[in-house]
């Protein structure tokens, strides 16, 4: 399989320019794509919602988007309230279906200068021919290793429960007349984890041991 891990600075490319067909181009043909700095109705942006948008250029794909932070962007039109919600964190498209999802948040340090935004962390179910796996699309700190530690081993203990957290709902269905499972067995949840991201580090740093 060919995994690409893409940090697309809210679609600005390394000249300036906004473009996300061009980020698009890059990742385009991987079986599993995580990107990062994905944002929903931000001015800079053109106000874009960029989930919506990548997912019309990358038409092939299944995807989950996973806002670290969600604020309030809406609008009054005629008289009545639009409501929009300016987003910025993770998302990740999949060739193969993502049969469950989940977000975490990540430990923030509060600061005063310079600007420390929330991050977070996107967990996908992929079941793949080679057995289920866990891939997550993930952004950690770029303020201080302090804080990508911290983040870190809130992820790692996150990945040791898995197995014995289970998925969106473990056991039978026992109320078959409301329908709570859908129709589907209990979802599996994995050991076998990718992590894939922009880590904000460099090799033999702490964060990286």
């Amino acid at each position: 399989m060919k995994l690409i891990s893409y940090n697309i600075q809210y679609g600005f490319g390394g000249d300036g320019r906004y473009g996300l067909a061009r980020s698009a181009k890059i990742v385009a043909g991987a079986d599993i794509i995580a990107l990062q700095e994905v944002e929903r109705y931000w001015l800079r942006s053109s106000d874009d919602d960029q989930p919506e948008l990548l997912s019309r250029l990358l038409p092939e794909y299944y995807w989950v988007y996973g806002p670290a932070f969600d604020m309030d962007a809406s609008e009054r039109r005629d008289g009545r309230i639009v409501n929009r919600r300016r987003q910025f964190g993770t998302m990740l498209l999949s060739k193969l279906p993502i049969v469950w999802s989940r977000l975490h948040t990540l430990p923030l340090r509060r600061t005063v200068r310079p600007l420390n935004t929330r991050n977070a962390a996107l967990e996908c179910m992929i079941r793949t021919a080679a057995g289920p796996v866990r891939v997550l699309s993930l952004h950690l700190a770029h303020i201080a290793a302090e804080e990508r530690l911290e983040q870190i081993d809130y992820l790692l203990a996150e990945h040791r429960r898995a197995p014995s957290d289970g998925g969106p709902w473990s056991g039978a269905d026992d109320e078959p007349e409301r329908n709570w499972s859908n129709g589907e067995p209990e979802p599996e949840n994995p050991l076998a984890a990718i992590w894939m991201g922009d880590f904000n580090m460099e090799p033999g740093s702490a964060e990286y041991r």
